[in-house]
């Protein structure tokens, strides 16, 4: 389990910092029937899979400066792509509810700080459905600042 995000491995360091806080904090509908390692996972499912479930990826990343003049470390934007794959609408809605919420009110205090973890000044990009035959998601993009220092 990741509980810091570090200069050497800050990518892969957000996103399964991310992937193991929701899947400690969302309630999964299916929790009862399933190993919760399917629930949040890093990758877009590849085979049948029982939904509801959640991805998380990085979306690219952007430096935004540098940490001073004759510094080596870098000021970057991390964007990460959140998707919550539901049964329906509903579903999809009441966990991207969840999905939020945890992010919004986890950025400082309490074991799930996301600023002790070296990832500061959450954002949220957008939100947009994709409606499928079998399928409803969200595709929710957020945005991080991470510190990479020398």
């Amino acid at each position: 389990m990741v509980t810091e995000v570090t200069s050497s491995t800050f990518l892969s360091d957000t996103v399964l910092f991310l992937r193991d806080k929701l899947n400690s904090n969302i309630t999964d509908p299916l929790a009862s029937t399933r190993s919760p390692a399917r629930f949040v996972m890093t990758s877009y499912p590849q085979r049948e899979t029982l939904y509801p479930v959640i991805t998380v990826a990085d979306s690219g990343t952007t430096q935004e400066g540098k940490l001073g003049m004759s510094s080596e470390g870098s000021i970057l934007r991390v964007g990460i792509e959140i998707r919550i794959w539901a049964r329906n609408t509903k579903e999809r809605d009441t966990l991207f509810g969840e999905v939020y919420d945890w992010l919004r009110t986890n950025q400082r205090g309490g074991s799930d700080d996301t600023i002790d973890a070296n990832l500061y000044d959450f954002t949220l990009g957008s939100t947009v459905n994709v409606s499928e035959e079998n399928v409803k998601s969200k595709v929710i993009e957020i945005n991080y600042l991470v510190l990479c220092g020398d």
